[in-house]
């Protein structure tokens, strides 16, 4: 039978282990191999990724100048105009001769995609922490949450500029009901996907409903959120776009929209680059505070 008692044994104690000094040496060059290792792969992965954006315009460059090609496919620059015209258009826009002109656009889309993204997040994690506590009302919700998930949200936009006007209202509400549901859902899942006799231990240590919510659901719920954050900047920034496609005098939206109507594809192309750095940008932010508030996750431990 297995001797579970706490009895001291008889006879003296063993030692505690000591550290050789050997092995103090091994243990510090294994960390500066480990360090030399990772440093490397990091300079490996930045050179990939600028060598594939490198070859990507260049080949956009080179192939829009080739007669044959302008001529037989899409690399017509009229059509997809051509990374120089795109980088002095950029160049314009900030210091240049148009300079000041982006400025307006790019901070009303910024301030609309950040407003909605908070606000999409802080409903979203309350709702689905809220609705996780309560298995019944979540099977009496089941059907019609679904249903308002299913349905079309670009569909919405129009009747959603209807209501709100055209102003900054109109695109916040549009990110916060395209957002709302991707967090609502990984909130949910990961507050219910905490094993049973996890709570059930909390409780016979005595911890209050409002312990265990705070100390154990919460940041088991805001890992699976943090997880939904890129996607929900993405979508957000998507929201406002579509949004400002709809009806709006600023934005980057509204940018593209009157490139559009004018056939500039040297000003759409130079719009949806500083999109795409725009989204960069928020998700490396998202990544630093998800970073800073899961430090006690292992993935993220030194």
């Amino acid at each position: 039978m297995l001797d579970l008692s706490l009895e001291k044994p008889a006879g003296p104690m063993p030692s505690s282990p000591t550290v050789e000094p050997g092995g103090s040496a091994a243990l510090n060059n294994y960390r500066a191999r480990a360090a030399r290792a990772a440093a490397r792969d990091k300079w490996i992965v930045l050179a990939s990724q600028i060598g594939i954006l490198s070859t990507f315009l260049g080949l956009w460059e080179v192939l829009t100048r080739v007669p044959w090609f302008v001529q037989n496919t899409f690399m017509d620059p009229f059509f997809i105009s051509r990374p120089s015209m795109v980088a002095q258009r950029l160049y314009d826009w900030t210091v240049g001769a148009q300079a000041g002109f982006i400025w307006p656009h790019l901070a009303s889309t910024l301030l609309a995609t950040m407003i909605g993204l908070v606000v999409s997040v802080v409903t979203g994690f309350l709702a689905g922490l809220l609705l996780s506590q309560n298995p019944r009302v979540a099977r009496v919700l089941n059907p019609f949450i679904t249903g308002a998930n299913s349905l079309p949200r670009i569909a919405f936009v129009p009747l959603i500029t209807m209501i709100f006007g055209l102003g900054l209202a109109s695109k916040v509400v549009t990110a916060w009901f395209i957002v709302f549901f991707l967090v609502f859902f990984n909130t949910f899942k990961g507050s219910c996907s905490i094993e049973k006799h996890i709570i059930d231990f909390c409780r016979t240590l005595g911890a209050t409903p409002s312990q265990i919510t705070w100390n154990v659901r919460v940041p088991h719920a805001l890992a699976w959120t943090f997880a939904a954050l890129p996607n929900a900047v993405a979508f957000s920034l998507i929201g406002v776009v579509l949004a400002e496609f709809v009806g709006s005098t600023v934005g980057m939206g509204y940018l593209i929209i009157s490139s559009l109507s004018t056939l500039n594809a040297t000003d759409m192309f130079s719009t949806i680059t500083l999109l795409s750095a725009l989204g960069i940008l928020l998700v490396t932010l998202i990544r630093k505070v998800e970073r800073y508030l899961m430090r006690w996750a292992p993935e993220f431990r030194e």
